[in-house]
């Protein structure tokens, strides 16, 4: 059965809305229980401002991808992402082939990895309990700015340390950004630990290969396409890093999470991995 796509998101109850009580330590594993440090280590886990922090020193592909989502070349490339979302039909038939394989259930609790400016949310059941991670702070700012009922549920974290305890969550997802990911492996696993055995983990985002499809690869002079990506408002980090990702993700995939269903979306520009 074809998982939800609502029309519109209500607030949620608030029973269990607090992702404090959720919160696992990232660095013993012991659980925090809601207070602002570890019981065990004394790591902090202070709220500001609705967001919990729960994340160390960036690194490598996520200390990249931090300074491009949280500043202003983010913004200068965004209107490019709304041009490709509607090129698939609109923002919510570009979502359609991706959510349809969440839970078909009226309540669930959902963890969104990468929750982004919170794009999502408004096609999930009314009925859901939703939590969500991002690395970049102000992503989850403006999150919480369109959603304020999101207020309790997010956290800052990398996908590669998720602060949760094993099978917490019905349902994992995660729509755009994994393909930039620091540990792609990392990540599927903390997904999948975190995700209740049979619920599935839904990862989607554009193929790999696609900053590199531009005329100055095709031709075997990349600076070219260094030079239009600059023009699009990207770093020349961000730019370089994204002719760097790795090819074999299919491979890394299929490795840490066996069975895993995968398939073309978005024209082929895009692929959705699902995994029970």
């Amino acid at each position: 059965m074809a998982g939800p796509m609502a029309d519109h998101r209500s607030s949620p109850s608030r029973a269990s809305s607090a992702i404090g009580p959720l919160l696992r330590c990232i660095g013993c594993a012991t659980m925090v229980g809601g207070e602002s440090s570890c019981p065990s280590c004394g790591r902090a886990y202070p709220s500001l401002g609705g967001i919990v922090e729960a994340i160390g020193p960036l690194s490598g592909r996520n200390r990249i991808t931090e300074a491009f989502y949280g500043g202003p070349s983010w913004e200068r490339f965004r209107p490019w992402e709304r041009r490709f979302l509607a090129l698939q039909g609109g923002n919510r038939r570009a979502r359609r082939p991706i959510l349809r394989h969440l839970p078909a259930s009226a309540t669930a609790r959902l963890l969104e990895v990468g929750i982004g400016d919170g794009d999502n949310l408004e096609f999930l059941p009314a009925g859901w309990d939703v939590f969500g991670v991002d690395h970049t702070r102000r992503r989850l700012e403006d999150c919480l700015r369109r959603f304020p009922r999101m207020a309790g549920r997010l956290a800052r974290s990398e996908a590669e340390a998720l602060p949760f305890p094993d099978a917490t969550f019905d349902a994992s997802l995660c729509v755009g950004g994994f393909t930039m990911f620091g540990d792609h492996a990392a990540a599927l696993r903390e997904m999948r630990r975190v995700t209740r055995p049979g619920g599935p983990v839904v990862v989607a985002d554009e193929v790999p290969w696609l900053c590199r499809a531009g005329i100055g690869h095709l031709i075997g002079v990349p600076r070219l396409d260094l030079h239009w990506l600059r023009l699009l408002g990207l770093e020349r980090e961000f730019i370089e890093m994204v002719f760097e990702l790795p090819r074999n993700l299919d491979e890394i995939v299929l490795a840490e999470l066996p069975g895993a269903d995968r398939r073309r979306i978005w024209g082929g520009l895009g692929y959705c991995v699902v995994h029970r």
